[in-house]
């Protein structure tokens, strides 16, 4: 199999989207099914190669095996794969990118595109290709942009720097919300500042999706007098439609907000009082008291909210009448014990692949090795396709990990409708009230006005008070490094600056990839220590985090074999002292 040349150091080298349906014959040019495809600038002809080549290498293998594929290894890249109908989406990463970063990722771009335009196949029967193609691009460079490495390992969500910040100007954030949800119309929202999350009643996947919107407005605000308007109240003011999947609509409305607070409406005999959910803010801690379960409450955040990927198949179907009950979303998920889903399990291949570039400063790849019943290798005039996994095998054997909650979009049996939504932005300068609210919201003036007038003061006072905070130099990492991702809300607390990575910080974000990949697919793991002749790095994680630690200094002993005085096996310890300091406690 061809495979060109990566075109830079970004993660994503290649992405392109093809409809086979267009293509039907053998005389029909494989150009007519391009969608969209990333590099743009890539001739045609080479994107005609590389379309025909890894479709028709996918299909074939999932005939065979009667499961569709979910990676294709090459030499340099690794492609993620999502076909559903005629569609066909592939995105290629470095080698160096784990797995389930890179099938994170395609999933994240497919389902950008559903929350703003629907059903794929009805958008592309009301839209231009043109049209679609720029908003593939724009989704593209936002996920890619404006993140450190490690962000795009964990695919978490930027956050405010709390540490500078007066935990009742949080407070203050998610008592604001609360008001607005007052309103029955209002669904759920979140507070951005400066492209940056300060308190959001969403979970971490729908949050994601709204701040791609924040960021289009924020830039046509600078270039312009300001956003579309969709009222009397001014620029500050500005909505779009928007698509939600069953099982995102079910957490909005599992959340115990009393809509009628005023009203002396008498609760079930049965039921108990429930406490009201704030909105979550980087101080939030999750309650330890237990509540009663009862049907609509609020589910477990470890369980429901904060789990990646709730998606639906009716991204695809522009057919609503094809609905059907769709479960509980706890039912939707199977997740390891780190949070986190894994696309598929690792084979000792991509071990090999990440330990090769662990210890080497180059760009070379160790040799491939296909092994496990999960994947199929072959030698013909393609060249060479190294491995090709998916879910299922050519044998019929079944995998060696747990059922995996596939991104709904692509493997739910049943057609479930996306619910149209309306997001409402409200702008005071760089910060942002943003409401996911029903489409009569926008006639209701009664509704806006309460939620416009109310609002407005106290997102004034804290616009002014978050402007006068200095977000301060970062300083040097001093004697470790450390990474400690939150698993519940999806955010990752660093002492790493985020500029490009030097000399110092390169072993630990390649060592972070490969540790983070390990835990992903190996649900039993909880700790483990990678090492090369110049670092290591220790790693842990439990049900709600994981931590990643190096220390700097002091001499590595060495000898090629385990030995008990090798200072790396003292960095547990070091990791449990020096970071709680940090609010990290690993005891």
């Amino acid at each position: 199999m061809t495979e060109f040349m990566q075109p830079d150091s970004r993660r994503c080298n290649y992405f392109f989207l093809y409809d086979g349906s267009k293509v039907k014959g053998e005389g029909d040019p494989t150009r007519e099914g391009i969608c969209y495809f990333y590099p743009e600038e890539t001739p045609l002809d080479e994107q005609e190669l590389l379309c025909g080549q890894l479709a028709g290498a996918s299909r074939c293998v999932s005939e065979l095996s009667s499961s569709p594929v979910r990676i294709l290894r090459l030499r340099r890249n690794t492609f993620s794969i999502r076909m559903k109908d005629d569609f066909f989406w592939a995105l290629g990463c470095s080698v160096e990118v784990p797995t389930i970063s890179v099938c994170e990722l395609l999933d994240q771009l497919i389902n950008l595109f559903c929350f703003y335009n629907g059903s794929v196949r009805q958008s592309y029967q009301l839209n231009s290709q043109e049209t679609l193609a720029s908003r593939w691009a724009q989704y593209l460079s936002h996920l890619e942009s404006g993140s450190s490495e490690l962000h795009h390992i964990f695919s978490c969500l930027r956050t405010i720097d709390s540490t500078n910040i007066d935990p009742l100007l949080l407070l203050k954030a998610a008592l604001i919300l609360q008001a607005c949800q007052r309103c029955p119309l209002v669904s759920a929202g979140c507070i951005l500042f400066r492209g940056r999350v300060v308190s959001t009643q969403m979970s971490p996947e729908l949050t994601m999706k709204v701040m791609v919107h924040e960021s289009e407005t924020y830039t046509k605000a600078q270039r312009s007098n300001g956003p579309s308007t969709v009222s009397s109240f001014g620029g500050a003011v500005s909505s779009t439609s928007v698509f939600l999947t069953m099982s995102e609509l079910q957490y909005l409305q599992s959340a115990p907000v009393d809509k009628h607070f005023s009203s002396h409406s008498t609760p079930h005999k049965n039921t108990p009082p429930r406490k009201t959910r704030l909105s979550r803010t980087l101080s939030d801690t999750p309650s330890t008291e237990s509540e009663p379960s009862d049907t609509g409450s609020s589910q477990s955040p470890q369980k429901v909210s904060l789990t990646p990927h709730l998606s639906d198949s009716a991204m695809f179907s522009p057919d609503p009448s094809q609905s059907s009950a769709d479960p509980p979303p706890q039912q939707l998920e199977s997740p390891f014990s780190n949070g986190k889903h894994s696309p598929i399990a690792e084979e000792e291949v991509q071990e090999e692949s990440y330990y090769h570039s662990f210890h080497s400063s180059g760009d070379g790849v160790g040799p491939m090795h296909n092994e496990g019943d999960g994947s199929l290798c072959g030698e013909n005039s393609h060249n060479v396709l190294e491995e090709v996994s998916g879910c299922g095998n050519v044998q019929g054997h079944e995998p060696e990990i747990p059922d995996l909650p596939r991104s709904g979009a692509f493997d739910s049996q049943e057609e479930c409708p996306l619910i149209p939504m309306t997001l409402y932005l409200h702008r005071v300068k760089g910060l942002v009230l943003a409401l996911l609210v029903e489409p009569h919201f926008l006639s209701d003036t009664d509704s806006m006005e309460e939620v416009y007038h109310s609002s407005l003061a106290s997102l004034n006072g804290l616009e002014a008070h978050l402007r006068t905070i200095s977000p301060g130099a970062p300083g040097t990492p001093g004697p470790y490094i450390f990474a400690h991702f939150d698993c519940i809300q999806s955010t990752l607390t660093t002492n790493l600056s985020g500029r490009p990575g030097g000399a110092p910080q390169r072993p630990f974000v390649r060592a972070t990839s490969l540790l983070h990949s390990h835990f992903c697919n190996t649900e039993t793991l909880q700790e483990a220590i990678i090492r090369s002749a110049g670092a290591a790095v220790y790693g842990t994680r439990s049900v709600a985090q994981e931590t990643y630690f190096q220390q700097h200094g002091g001499s590595l002993r060495n000898s090629g074999i385990p030995n008990h005085q090798d200072s790396a096996f003292s960095l547990p310890g070091k990791a449990r002292h020096r970071l709680l300091k940090h609010g990290v406690n690993l005891l």
